[in-house]
């Protein structure tokens, strides 16, 4: 298993100091790759020579489904060969059938291109007691699942449970950890209350290929909580 960043999680620090440095960052601490969440109004030549620079990889991409055809040809020329949509507000504004013709719409688009779509969960698609991401992988043969064990946490569910259920429509794990609430600080991994301990380890025996850190508010500086996680990480691979 190797291990990335969500650059999404780096958003502060690239809008005051930019990509480059972030891209430093992720590799200094350790990490193999990154998943993009814009472009940051660079062309795919320009990232994937600061990839080459960095000695990172491309893995994945979160694009909104509006966004999806503008950003298939970049994602094309970084090889990435997963797009994933991260948020669909379901339960909570947009009903099922609006958001399975968006994942429609953009699986067919990503097929078409030779890649596949996956899904980001969050917890509201489990609001009420639903389970959207069950639904629209009945409705979508090839959806593929990212598995964010925060937010399943945060809806109450047993992550190791949700990904075994999973396992055939698993892409990449979500690492992010839980203090003692969801709008509390993100502890360093392995340091909160999201299990992430056994879900790596479950993540290891199932030959997952990436897990991908996450974080929205860190209590520390950012280059210490990108290698403090990395190396409780890496005790998985």
């Amino acid at each position: 298993m190797q291990f990335g960043v969500q650059l999404y999680s780096l958003r502060e620090l690239i809008g005051q100091k930019g990509l480059k440095e972030a891209l430093r960052l992720v590799s200094a601490a350790g990490f193999s790759g990154v998943e993009f969440a814009g472009f940051y109004g660079y062309g795919a030549e320009q990232l994937q020579e600061l990839l080459e620079r960095y000695h990172l990889k491309a893995i994945s991409a979160h694009v909104g489904a509006q966004e999806m055809e503008a950003a298939i040809p970049i994602l094309k020329k970084l090889g990435v060969g997963c797009a994933i949509i991260p948020f669909i507000p379901f339960n909570i504004g947009t009903s099922f059938e609006e958001g399975l013709q968006a994942c429609r719409s953009s699986e067919a688009l990503l097929r078409e291109n030779g890649m596949i779509l996956g899904y980001h969960n969050h917890a509201h698609e489990f609001n009420g007691g639903t389970d959207i991401l069950k639904r629209l992988a009945e409705n979508i043969p090839a959806l593929k699942l990212e598995l964010d064990v925060f937010w399943l946490a945060v809806a109450g569910i047993r992550a190791t449970d949700y990904i075994k259920e999973q396992r055939e429509r698993l892409i990449y794990l979500h690492i992010k950890e839980l203090g003692e609430n969801a709008e509390s600080i993100n502890p360093v991994v392995g340091e909160g209350r999201a299990d992430i301990e056994n879900v790596l380890k479950l993540g290891r025996e199932m030959n997952v290929g990436w897990s991908i850190l996450e974080v929205e508010k860190v209590g520390v500086p950012v280059e210490e909580y990108l290698a403090r996680s990395y190396e409780f990480m890496k005790k998985y691979q």
